[in-house]
């Protein structure tokens, strides 16, 4: 990939340049998700999903989020590390109740499953044309078990030799692609 300034890098991100979006996410500012994860939660297998939940963040409204940054408030590595830290810690604190514990929004419980529930059979063809276009194939196992199989998630946790919060964190993930792909077909 060419050297860009942080300023470039921002306008080929925002352009949805794809070589640009993995530099800037998944090479150049890794490190900086790694540390902040890696505090912030207790499971090392999380930051994959985690920094993919942070791209989808910044993706929200054509890089809303990314548009402003300011080169001349601070260098991309600070901005970045900086909104990321506040985006995991906030991400953390809207997962966990007032006992400690993991919780599942409700809001969770509306999105996939109530459309897999529906009787209508195009849907339920729609559903699985959906899981089937999941490319990695643990998530796509993950997604057949909970939402099309309804199992609990302890249940895939152990099968998978997972956490369950790690189990909620990809079923989140999922329901986010899911209802992506499901809307083109709404």
């Amino acid at each position: 990939m060419e050297t860009y300034s942080d300023v470039e890098l921002i306008d080929a991100v925002c352009d949805n340049n794809q070589q640009a979006i993995v530099h800037l996410f998944y090479k150049k500012c890794l490190p900086i998700f790694q540390y902040h994860i890696c505090k912030l939660f207790p499971y090392k297998e999380e930051i994959r999903d985690l920094v993919d939940e942070f791209f989808l963040y910044m993706f929200e409204d054509d890089w809303r989020r990314l548009r402003t940054f300011d080169s001349s408030r601070a260098s991309l590595a600070t901005w970045i590390s900086v909104t990321s830290f506040r985006f995991f810690k906030a991400y953390k604190h809207s997962k966990i109740d007032s006992n400690g514990l993991i919780s599942v929004s409700d809001k969770w419980d509306t999105y996939v499953g109530d459309w897999i529930q529906s009787s209508d059979a195009g849907l339920m063809i729609d559903i699985n044309e959906a899981i089937d276009s999941i490319s990695n194939d643990r998530d796509r196992e993950i997604a057949r078990l909970i939402f099309i199989q309804d199992k609990e998630f302890q249940q895939v946790a152990d099968r998978f030799g997972l956490s369950i919060d790690y189990v909620y964190t990809v079923k989140n993930r999922l329901v986010k692609q899911l209802r992506a792909k499901l809307n083109t077909y709404l």
